[in-house]
């Protein structure tokens, strides 16, 4: 399995990187002078792009990979690179400074600067993990290795999205502003979901679960200056498409990115692991889709079931060393099938239990 080139981009991207620390963590640093670093990044990816493709291709075809999803950067600091190393044999991160790059293309007047302590915060992590665990993760560039028409990929997004929505009213509306013609309050909207997708629906991983429509939508919009000013004078029907239009295509182009890349999605964040369990069902008939979505439901539970403060009384190189001499993935999916779970309709309960016996277990006696 020859990757040589997508190794040597590591080092020569950390290089690239090293450049940039006194000016990003300059007082006088601003949205102008991170869209062309932005720039640069994005120079530096699209010279290696073809051959990162055809190694990557490679690589997914024989080894089992996961991403990094749902999430801007891994937090290393916060000790997420045990869990996230913990299961499957390659770990891929897609660039997370490019992830932020529509935070600074937006126009001067809406800009957050808030925006720019997030940029500093995913580029300490990454350069983090290319300086100490550079053969142990690798930073690609994804969508500008898989997403050739961006347009195309964004009315993909779009009418999945419609899809969804007609799905979650039993309805028939040719476009959005059919569903603003009949529904102009919360009140209205809340009245009308299914069942499910009203117990289901929340943007905020702990709070907002017994809050009311208006309540979970309006909180949310007013957490995030881009939201407020995306949503000024809007009706409330109109912010609720826009409020639920960002976490449902994001699970979405998690899902499209996978089918396309083969890597599996490694996704941690409630709300965005709530939408999964919400527009799996249209996937799963799939038996590809199923296989796949199954391991990011096993890999969520784990997330949730492991005490990070267990692993990191671990040497991280001793770590991984353990995961590879034992392929827990493959351990507890065996047992998984071998009692007959079936994730899509219950077992989560007894999913943690392979997982302790499987894992915390073994962990525990090194």
């Amino acid at each position: 399995m020859k990757i040589k080139n997508i190794k040597k981009s590591q080092q020569q991207y950390l290089e690239i990187i090293k450049s940039y620390e006194k000016q990003i963590f300059s007082d006088e640093i601003d949205q102008k002078q991170i869209a062309m670093i932005l720039d640069e990044i994005q120079c530096f990816w699209l010279d290696k792009k073809d051959v990162l493709a055809f190694e990557l291709d490679n690589l997914t075809s024989q080894r089992e990979c996961f991403m990094l999803s749902g999430a801007v950067y891994l937090d290393v600091k916060d000790n997420e690179h045990y869990i996230f190393k913990a299961l499957g044999e390659e770990h891929i991160i897609s660039d997370p400074l490019l992830k932020l790059e529509n935070f600074f293309r937006v126009p001067i007047h809406i800009f957050d600067r808030e925006s720019i302590e997030i940029f500093r915060r995913a580029y300490s992590d990454l350069f983090e993990i290319l300086s100490n665990y550079q053969n142990m993760f690798y930073i690609l560039p994804i969508r500008l290795i898989y997403i050739s028409n961006e347009k195309e990929h964004l009315k993909l997004l779009h009418d999945f999205y419609k899809r969804f929505i007609n799905s979650v009213f039993n309805e028939k509306f040719n476009d959005f502003n059919d569903f603003f013609e009949k529904y102009s309050t919360y009140d209205e909207i809340e009245k009308n979901m299914t069942p499910f997708f009203k117990k289901s629906l929340t943007f905020d991983e702990y709070n907002d679960m017994n809050l009311s429509l208006k309540e979970k939508i309006e909180t949310y919009i007013n957490s995030q200056s881009l939201m407020i000013s995306l949503t000024k004078n809007k009706s409330e029907s109109e912010k609720f498409i826009l409020a639920l239009q960002n976490y449902i295509t994001q699970i979405i182009d998690i899902l499209m990115i996978a089918s396309i890349t083969n890597i599996t999605p490694f996704i941690r964040f409630k709300p965005t692991f709530h939408y999964l369990t919400l527009v799996m069902y249209t996937f799963i008939e799939d038996e590809y889709f199923k296989k796949m979505i199954e391991k990011t439901i096993v890999y969520y539970i784990f997330h949730n079931t492991v005490n990070k403060e267990n692993l990191i009384k671990i040497n991280f190189n001793q770590f991984v060393s353990i995961t590879k001499e034992n392929n827990f993935l493959e351990i507890i999916l065996k047992e998984m099938k071998k009692k007959k779970i079936d994730i899509f309709k219950t077992g989560v309960e007894d999913v943690r239990k392979i997982i302790e016996e499987n894992f915390c277990n073994v962990i525990l006696k090194v």
